[in-house]
């Protein structure tokens, strides 16, 4: 297969959710033999400068090209990034001549549309773009009320079209798919549900124990852990409020992983709950630290809001069998009641999460244990299987 993927960023260069999925399947079926190019804007200053950049990594042919320096006030702000993409993409496939095109986004789905418009379509669907776009106006004070005003019918009308525009549609939760059901019920199409892997990278190499001592991370206490972007849906200050009075009392330590527009405001709540010895904001994490913090806590906390429309931390976690707690939010649930359904809390509630945390430091909070976590992901969220799945996926359009 000749498979082109568009994504609006790099993940080695700007790291998120989106961005991992893209990179992640785009390199695991390039392992397989298939023939795999990847475009993504580049938001850097020097890129404007440099212009369009091609390198081949891990067996990918990656494809930068700049993104226009624009003001959120600009009304053509999104058709600039559509045609500048649509060109990155009409340039590569006249070399590339891809038979599926691998999107994850309205704005790359469009641009690819515009650029190719008789090879196949696929859509990622990471989650409703309406829904997204909406809560972050809602934080974003005069600013987001006006965008939501003037911005929310084209934002629809863009995501609609892209529904139609798309051959086929790829979602990673079947919470995804419902919600597009909410939003687009007269035209949403058929969705094939895959979700992600759990990488074998991820699983755990060394002990608990080991994974202390190269942390540097104290060995005779219960460490509870999280590792999010610091923004304000992902609900960080709610388990900062939940978990520091019993840090405080000696019960866990709680290291927070992540960088964001929140950190300033997390570690003056830190201050006010005089938690500061026991609630540790350790920044953004490498992968290496990550892999070894997720092996050396004892429980994981995921207190997100809103939107989580799949959770990819929840399978690296357990895949180090580590139990997390997780809130009834988005997808949540989907993947982490079969095998901890006693785990789940509401969110924006600092109390019950609090009982729960204390319920599983005193050893009250039934669940299985590690080799169980591990046996879950691994035969449900394996890589191979998941990646065979998107193999034959892919193929039945290559072959349309």
């Amino acid at each position: 297969m000749r498979v082109l993927c568009v994504v609006d960023t790099f993940f080695p260069d700007v790291p998120g959710g989106m961005a991992r999925v893209a990179w992640d399947v785009a390199k695991a079926l390039a392992a397989r033999g298939h023939q795999m190019a990847l475009v993504a804007g580049d938001g850097n200053a020097h890129s404007r400068t440099a212009g369009v950049t091609e390198e081949v990594i891990d067996g990918v042919r990656v494809v930068r090209y700049p993104k226009p320096a624009m003001s959120a006030w600009d009304p053509w702000r999104a058709g600039k990034q559509i045609a500048d993409c649509a060109a990155a993409i009409r340039n590569l496939h006249r070399q590339f001549s891809a038979e599926v095109m691998l999107c994850h986004s309205i704005f790359t789905v469009g641009a690819a549309a515009q650029a190719c418009p008789d090879v196949p379509l696929l859509q990622t669907v990471h989650s409703p773009a309406i829904q997204e776009i909406i809560y972050n106006w809602q934080n974003q004070g005069v600013a987001g009320r006006v965008n939501r005003i003037f911005g929310t019918s084209t934002v629809r009308a863009l995501e609609l079209q892209c529904l139609r525009q798309s051959t086929a549609l790829h979602a990673l939760s079947r919470y995804t798919v419902s919600q597009m059901e909410h939003e687009y019920s007269s035209s949403v199409t058929d969705y094939r549900v895959i979700p992600h892997w759990a990488d074998t990278d991820w699983f755990r190499t060394v002990s608990k124990t080991e994974a202390r001592r190269e942390l540097g991370w104290p060995q005779g206490d219960r460490i509870v852990f999280t590792v999010r972007q610091l923004r304000y849906r992902y609900g960080i200050d709610t388990a900062i409020q939940a978990i520091a009075p019993l840090a405080a009392k000696g019960e866990c330590r709680f290291f927070i992983g992540g960088s964001g527009a929140c950190r300033a405001a997390l570690e003056a709540q830190i201050d006010r709950l005089s938690a500061r010895d026991s609630v540790s904001m350790l920044g953004r994490l490498t992968d290496e630290h990550l892999r070894l913090a997720y092996q050396a806590a004892d429980l994981f906390i995921l207190p997100t809001r809103e939107l989580e429309c799949f959770g990819l931390i929840i399978l690296e976690a357990l895949a180090c069998g580590l139990p997390v707690i997780g809130t009834t939010v988005g997808a949540i649930p989907e993947n982490l009641s079969p095998i901890l359904p006693q785990y789940l809390v509401s969110p924006d509630d600092p109390e019950a999460m609090r009982r729960k945390v204390a319920a599983f430091l005193a050893d009250e909070l039934p669940g299985p244990g590690a080799e169980a976590l591990i046996h879950y992901t691994r035969t449900r969220f394996g890589k191979d299987l998941i990646v065979s799945q998107y193999e034959q996926f892919i193929g039945s359009l290559c072959a349309s």
